[in-house]
Order: structure tokens, then C-alpha cells, then sequence
């Protein structure tokens, strides 16, 4: 079977493909930056809880529910963005994933709950219960990012997609992808960098120094341990994309060696324990690695597909709509954050 043959027709976009592919990199770090936030130091207080401290485990434990509300809702923009320029492909990989993507939603919720159990039964659950409650939470979580790597990468595999119709309609979870297990362990080690990086602000922000030690201890070594997963990440990629990100094509190229810099920056100020300084080169490297990640999903689609052939209706109005509704929602959000930190628990 011809895998073109199982890819749809692109549908026509109101305005110039690269407005989306602006909004889609940019949200999409929004996003990562939160979703870091959140499973990392979930899965520090985890560490921290099972070694019977369970002050940090606390800590964390108050702060995972709004930042899993923040990951959820600013995770539903880029996929937004994604299926307007690439939807012909993200969603027949959804589709032949089936029902462990549809399981996303249960996950999503379980871990949601157990949050919020344990944010607000700390005090109630004995220490045991209270582990396997974050223990659960953070799995929920796991496996929700492990479906989105999936889906991510079979989106890019259409030559794969025939292996629905040979397993006679059973699910295709593309485990035999080689870039799969690198990539997906990209995200989550760096997940314990930014984890950590968020345990520092709140010891920064709280005058607990033990707090800054732990969280600049685990940015930095995960930060290591990281660049060796992402060597394993790119030499994992097919020979023709690889030689693109070693300088066969120069946007590629560069955004790597700037994502790689600035993760050396990052490192430098992790060492020297500055957590604000290190937090500025955080979101710079999540930037310059949504960015890569772009380069790479584009030289995947290169041979079935090219966004410059995608008709333009030159409709604006929608996007003008979209623009205000952010605008306002940004607005919302901001005024709902600022009573936050003027209540009890916020100000604690």
C-alpha cells in the first residue's frame, strides 16, 4: 500500500501558514515550560517523600494542581495550531493510536484528582498513602506524555500508518520508531531540570536555602545527563536529517547550536546557583528546542508533504477574533494570578 495514499488533503488556512507556525512554537514552550514545572518537581517531592522528607514533597504537592491546570490549558493552543498546518497528518495518528489516545483524558483526570487529594488530604493521609498518591498522580502524567510522543512521532511516519491494515485494524503505537525512547526521555530528564529550577524559585521566593541547594542540585545534573540523551536523540534520526542539524541546513543548524548554548548558559548559572539568571536561560533553551523540534517535523514532512503548497483564503477576521479572545484570556488570567498571591495561600 502507497502510505501517500492514507494522507488527506490539506485543508485551506485563513492566513500565511508562517503565523501559525510563529504561534504554534510559542505557545508550545509556554506549554513544555509548565508541563516541566509540574512533573519535575512532582517527581523530585516523590524522591524526596520516599527518603521521608516530606516538607519538599509538601511544597510541591500544593503548587501541582494550578500548574497542571496552567500545562492543560496552555497545551491545548499548540495542538490548536499544530492540526490547522499539519492536521492531515496529526490526526490519522490519532486515529490509528485509537483507544490509548482516548485514554489520555482518564489519565489526565486521575492525575488531576490525586493532586488535588494530596494537596488537600496531606495532613490527613499517612505517609505512605500520601506517596502512592503523588506516585499515581505522576504516573497519570507520564503516560499522558508518553502518548503525546507517540502521536508526535507517528504524525511524522506515514510509512509506518500501513501497519494498521496488516495488524487488521489493531492500534499502531509506533514503539518500533527509533527516535521514540530518546525523544520521550529528552522531555522528561529536562522535565527534572526545570523541576528543579522551579524547586530553587520556591526556595528563593520562600528564604529556604535547602530548598535552592536541592533544586540547583537536580537542574544541574539533569541538565547533564540530558545533553548525553540528546546526542542519543540525534544520532538516532534518519542519516539525511541528522546531516541537516550538522550543517546541510542552516535554520536547523543554527537553532541547535543556539538551543545548545544557551543550555550551556544555563548550566553556568545553574553551578553558581542563581536560579533567577538560570531561569532566563531555561525558557531561551525550551524556546530554541520548540524551535529545532519545528525544523525536525518539517524535514520528517519533507517528502509527502511541503506547507508552502497549503492554499490561503485571506480570511482575517478569525484571526483578528482569535487575537482579542487572547488578549482578554491573558488578561484574565493575570488578575485571577494577582488575587492568587494576595490570598493566605498564595502569600504562604
Amino acid at each position: 500500500m502507497n502510505p501517500a495514499s492514507l494522507i488527506p488533503l490539506a485543508e485551506p488556512i485563513p492566513i500565511h501558514w508562517a503565523w501559525f507556525d510563529l504561534l504554534l512554537v510559542t505557545t508550545f514552550t509556554a506549554h513544555i515550560l509548565f508541563m516541566n514545572a509540574l512533573v519535575g518537581s512532582a517527581a523530585i517531592g516523590l524522591v524526596h517523600a520516599m527518603r521521608g522528607d516530606s516538607g519538599l514533597a509538601r511544597e510541591v504537592g500544593k503548587k501541582a494542581p494550578p500548574l497542571l491546570a496552567l500545562t492543560i490549558n496552555l497545551g491545548v493552543a499548540p495542538l490548536l495550531f499544530l492540526q490547522v498546518n499539519y492536521g492531515q497528518f496529526d490526526y490519522v495518528s490519532s486515529v490509528l493510536m485509537g483507544g490509548w489516545w482516548l485514554a489520555v483524558i482518564a489519565a489526565l483526570m486521575l492525575a488531576y484528582y490525586g493532586f488535588y487529594a494530596y494537596k488537600f488530604g496531606h495532613d490527613a493521609l499517612s505517609p505512605g498513602r500520601r506517596t502512592a498518591l503523588l506516585a499515581v498522580s505522576l504516573v497519570g502524567t507520564l503516560y499522558v506524555a508518553l502518548m503525546l510522543t507517540t502521536n508526535m512521532t507517528l504524525m511524522l511516519r506515514p510509512e509506518f500508518w500501513p501497519q494498521y491494515f496488516e495488524k487488521t485494524g489493531a492500534a499502531v503505537l509506533n514503539f518500533g520508531d527509533p527516535t521514540l525512547y530518546p525523544r520521550f526521555l529528552h522531555f522528561m530528564v529536562g522535565a527534572a531540570a526545570v523541576g528543579g529550577l522551579f524547586v530553587a524559585l520556591l526556595g528563593r521566593w520562600g528564604k529556604n536555602d535547602a530548598f535552592v541547594e536541592v533544586g540547583m542540585r537536580w537542574l544541574n545534573r539533569a541538565t547533564l545527563v540530558n545533553l548525553g540523551i540528546g546526542l542519543w536523540f540525534l544520532v538516532s534520526l534518519p542519516p539525511d536529517i541528522l546531516l541537516a542539524f550538522l550543517g546541510g541546513s542552516l535554520p536547523a543548524t543554527l537553532t541547535l547550536v543556539a538551543g545548545l548554548g544557551c543550555a550551556g548558559m544555563l548550566l553556568a548559572a545553574g553551578f553558581r546557583k542563581q536560579p533567577i539568571q538560570a531561569t532566563v536561560w531555561a525558557v531561551l533553551t525550551v524556546f530554541f528546542m520548540s524551535l529545532t523540534r519545528h525544523w525536525l517535523r518539517t524535514l520528517f514532512l519533507a517528502p509527502w508533504f511541503n506547507i508552502k503548497d497549503t492554499p490561503v483564503t485571506g480570511q482575517y477576521s478569525p484571526v483578528l477574533l482569535f487575537a482579542v479572545f487572547l488578549v482578554a484570556g491573558v488578561a484574565a488570567m493575570a488578575y485571577m494570578l494577582k488575587l492568587y498571591f494576595k490570598s493566605r495561600e498564595g502569600r504562604a
